[in-house]
């Protein structure tokens, strides 16, 4: 086949065009996330976690959540 016919992607489309699939895998990892705390903190058997690693994960989940939120601008 010719190129003649064939569309080349410019630089600034294959930039947005990442752009976009970065945000998308980070919305889909911010969503996850938030799905793990909410276990940790209302699920009956995220509550029969370890009391001292429970804790820890929920502090370290709602951390990621703010940072992540924040490089985002949500």
């Amino acid at each position: 086949m010719s190129r003649a016919f064939v569309k080349e992607d410019d630089a600034e489309f294959a930039n947005i065009r990442d752009s976009n699939a970065r945000s998308k895998e980070t919305l889909e990892w911010l969503r996850i996330q938030e799905k793990k705390l909410d276990f940790l903190l209302n699920d009956p058997k995220g509550q029969a976690i370890d009391a001292e690693k429970r804790e820890k994960w929920i502090k370290d989940t709602e951390q990621a959540i703010k940072q992540t939120k924040q490089e985002m601008g949500i």
